[in-house]
């Protein structure tokens, strides 16, 4: 966007800005992607003028925009072939994976893209292989990204020394480069990575001054191969490296003892909890244990083919069944703090400056979300509205760095159908090319 660009959200019923409770009635005017005034139409009309673009609030709900903090977009080419299956990364996605190619990731990530922003996410933290086609993918899209080349020293589908090359180019290349994605550095895990890697890449991550995204204590055979080698458990290792810092995104987490809990908790880790990946795994989590120690957890929605969607609602919700049945405490959690490690709390510690609230000053990173669905009426707790009644399709609106993405439901930034039309026969492609069936 050139040149001055305004936009007013106008009497939106309820704007949750997650850092001064509600307003209710009220309109956000934004100038240049930054939010510069929060009040009555006509006040911010009289202080601003007349807005370049204008969108109704009216029947709707404002929330900063949700910020998914672990995907693997490129996993939508996969759905309905994971989510009723065991040991999926080993039989599935790491056999399929070797099948891909530049274009069609393009394609794949692109649509994956799209699902998420038409579902409320404006941010994702995203971890695979051909990160520079993700990267131009999502940019594409008009979402923002963190974007990590994934590095496997063996073990996986794209392996060595190119590998870690390109994780290392990838992050020159993108460092201040594009307003939307800002690069990361991804060794897998410490099943695939070797101990001199992953120190060299802790080193680069100081250097640059970039996050670290990693899956740690994501399986059994991980924790069992990792002490096999290495004599410690991955948490132990990662800790002994150096990895474990207030810079670092662990995924999962979820075959650790107590003493590893307070180790992640204790360094300042970030901890990514995917819930719907657990439920169908039938695997205990830590979430609530890691936040009542005191540690950082965010949330995101892992591979789109596992829970067969890209959807933070689902996501919220599913933290909350799980953590207070596992725990047998129904007041554990609640719908406030969820949204609240959804925005805010993900943007303050992923480092996500002018992200997270709805305020003056801030990036207009906004989701609208409509009340007029049956399961919306009475709006009696707006916060538990959102997080326990709320779907993906209820979004109506995205406002992304000000740009608005999605309006009345419907992607206004490029061509729906021909993303989703290249994506469906990209992921045709590459299911034919591993030799798995598809319905075709």
């Amino acid at each position: 966007m050139l040149g001055l660009y305004s936009l007013l959200i106008s009497n939106v019923d309820f704007i949750v800005t997650m850092d001064r409770g509600l307003l209710r009635k009220s309109s956000i005017y934004v100038i240049n992607g930054e939010v510069v005034g929060l009040g009555s139409k006509a006040e911010l009309l009289k202080e601003f003028g007349e807005p370049e673009d204008e969108l109704s609030g009216e029947g709707k709900v404002a929330i900063p925009g949700l910020i998914d903090s672990h995907t693997h977009l490129v996993l939508t080419a996969l759905k309905g072939l994971a989510s009723d299956s065991k040991d999926v990364i080993y039989s599935l996605y790491w056999p399929v994976e070797r099948s891909l190619s530049k274009e069609l990731v393009f394609k794949l990530a692109r649509l994956g893209a799209l699902e998420a922003v038409m579902g409320g996410v404006t941010l994702v933290n995203e971890h695979y292989f051909f990160a520079e086609e993700i990267a131009r993918a999502i940019e594409s899209v008009g979402l923002r990204g963190l974007v990590g080349h994934a590095v496997m020293t063996w073990g996986g589908p794209w392996v060595g020394e190119d590998e870690l090359k390109e994780a290392v180019s990838f992050v020159r290349r993108w460092l201040g480069k594009s307003e939307l994605i800002t690069p990361t550095l991804a060794p897998h895990s410490p099943e695939t990575v070797s101990t001199s890697w992953l120190e060299y890449l802790r080193d680069l991550s100081r250097e640059y001054g970039v996050l670290i995204h990693m899956h740690l204590a994501q399986t059994e055979r991980e924790v069992k191969l990792v002490k096999e080698r290495t004599g410690y458990t991955p948490v132990r290792l990662v800790h002994k490296l150096g990895l474990l810092s207030n810079r670092t995104v662990v995924t999962h987490c979820v075959f650790i003892d107590s003493d590893e809990l307070r180790l992640l908790v204790n360094s300042g880790a970030i901890v990514a909890q995917t819930p719907s990946t657990y439920l169908l795994d039938g695997t205990p989590y830590h979430a609530l244990s890691i936040i009542k120690y005191g540690g950082k957890v965010v949330l995101g929605t892992d591979a789109p083919c596992y829970s067969d969607g890209i959807d933070m609602f689902r996501e919220m919700r599913n933290l909350i069944y799980s953590q207070r049945l596992l725990n047998r405490d129904p007041t554990a959690l609640n719908a406030e703090e969820v949204l609240k490690i959804a925005t805010i709390r993900a943007a303050n510690y992923l480092g996500l400056r002018g992200l997270g609230i709805i305020k003056e000053g801030y990036r207009a990173d906004m989701v609208l979300i409509s009340l007029k669905h049956p399961r919306m009426i009475p709006v009696n707790n707006v916060y538990a509205t959102v997080v326990y009644a709320t779907t993906s399709s209820d979004v109506t609106d995205v406002i992304i760095n000000g740009e608005v993405i999605v309006r009345d439901g419907k992607y206004v930034r490029g061509d729906a159908e021909t993303i989703i039309k290249e994506g469906n026969e990209a992921a045709k492609e590459l299911l034919m090319r591993a030799g798995v069936a598809h319905t075709d």
